[in-house]
């Protein structure tokens, strides 16, 4: 009709607005994408990152006064005053605290985090030992099998044969490791099969602060290793020091951990025997320095050794990059040539184990802490290079420098075509 007409010619068109109205139409859209960008984070993790600037000093002294003030007030009613008050003033400086209403299966993955977490198990096997030969240091009898013990530690030469085979699969196979692997969560991923009529040597990396994702995909079946890689029996490879803490010992070799010595290597990788693997931390504790969010720098160019270890026993190389293994902690600012880096490099020469300083989570709090942070941690591992058997390679042999080489690229490659997919922050990797 006419007055239809009328009103449609009245309406202004898209190209009739001006130059102010576009701009600020770019504004809204700019705005509602940020909007719509921070929602999406939020999602994805709960978790509060550990505080910045004076709220990291004012975090600290809160923690400080809620585990040493509390502890001296006397009478229960006092006590719990004195608690709910310090918990108001830290809520006050932004020290962010586990909400009340969380769902009963994530208080139970973290109860589980807190049992069999590696650093309070090692700290706990300390204290027990040390207060064992405290309390019953009057009492030879009771001190005797102690002795026995500590002196078992010192000549076993189980950790360089890969552990207590006999009750490996079970202790892999506990139902509390599923649990902590939903924690993070973490999850294996496999881009090519690994014929188990071979070895394989496995290149990890990054080494993180303690490889928490080495130890949930692979230190353990949680995430369904034996099933993605049937015939496959691989051999974590961890620190000699790990194998000299009492009790401590006993739980990692159960698992089928091992020392990351070369004898043992060659022992696990005999060309006698098929279907067998191991994995090495390439970067080892020097790479430990570099583990910051959002940072994949990795201490490689000049790690070599691992290859003369596959090219002597004829193992096929198989790179595997964790995205997120940085990510679970809160490393300090330590770039390289700062001061802070080289009074860690010089302390790591003399005591042989990298001083990293770390902030992790609370159990009621994730800004302060030893626990790591809920972070996806995916592992992923890619296809095997098809090394050849050089019985008699030697340090600074040429095809150890060509296969070194061939790894570094397929490591590159590796992470170049997962990080879009899996990486929490888009880092760029960097090889030292």
């Amino acid at each position: 009709t006419k007055m239809e007409a009328d009103a449609k010619a009245a309406e202004p068109a898209t190209g009739d607005l001006t130059r102010e109205e576009l701009l600020r139409k770019v504004r809204e859209l700019r705005d509602e994408n940020a909007r719509l960008r921070k929602d999406l984070r939020e999602t994805k993790s709960k978790d509060k990152g550990p505080p910045k600037g004076i709220t990291r000093l004012l975090t600290a002294l809160i923690v400080l006064v809620m585990y040493n003030v509390h502890y001296f007030v006397e009478g229960i009613y006092n006590r719990i005053f004195v608690f709910l008050g310090l918990i108001l003033l830290g809520k006050l400086v932004g020290l962010p605290f586990a909400p009340l209403q969380v769902p009963s299966e994530r208080r139970i993955q973290t109860l589980m985090v807190l049992l069999f977490f590696p650093i309070i198990n090692m700290f706990e096997a300390l204290a027990i030992y040390f207060l064992y030969l405290w309390y019953f240091r009057y009492d030879w009898r009771m001190l005797l099998p102690m002795i026995m013990y500590t002196v078992w530690i010192l000549v076993d030469q189980t950790p360089k044969r890969g552990g207590y085979k006999w009750c490996k699969s079970i202790f892999r196979n506990f139902p509390t490791h599923r649990i902590v692997a939903k924690y993070y969560p973490a999850k294996l991923i496999k881009t090519a099969d690994l014929p188990p009529d071979q070895n394989y040597l496995f290149g990890y990396h990054p080494h993180g602060i303690i490889s928490v994702g080495a130890q949930a995909n692979f230190g353990t079946d949680s995430t369904g290793f034996a099933e993605l890689f049937p015939g496959i029996d691989i051999t974590l490879m961890t620190l000699k020091l790990t194998f000299k803490i009492p009790f401590f010992r006993e739980w990692c070799l159960a698992h089928g951990l091992s020392s990351c010595g070369a004898k043992s290597c060659d022992l696990l990788l005999s060309p006698r025997k098929s279907g067998k693997a191991i994995m090495l931390v390439i970067g080892g504790a020097a790479e430990s320095l570099d583990s910051r969010p959002g940072i994949m720098d990795l201490t490689i160019l000049n790690r070599k050794g691992f290859v003369r270890v596959a090219l002597r026993n004829g193992a096929w190389l198989v790179p595997c990059i964790t995205f997120g293994e940085n990510d679970v902690y809160a490393g300090i600012p330590n770039e390289r040539g700062s001061l802070v880096r080289q009074v860690q490099n010089w302390l790591q020469k003399k005591l042989g184990v990298a001083p990293v300083l770390f902030m992790g989570r609370g159990v009621f709090n994730y800004a302060f802490g030893i626990l790591p942070h809920r972070r996806p941690l995916t592992s992923v591992v890619g296809a095997p290079l098809q090394c050849p058997h050089v019985p008699d390679v030697k340090k600074g042999d040429e095809i150890v420098n060509v296969w070194h080489e061939r790894y570094i690229k397929a490591l590159k490659e590796l992470h170049d075509s997962h990080k879009e997919k899996y990486a929490i922050k888009n880092a760029e990797m960097r090889l030292f």
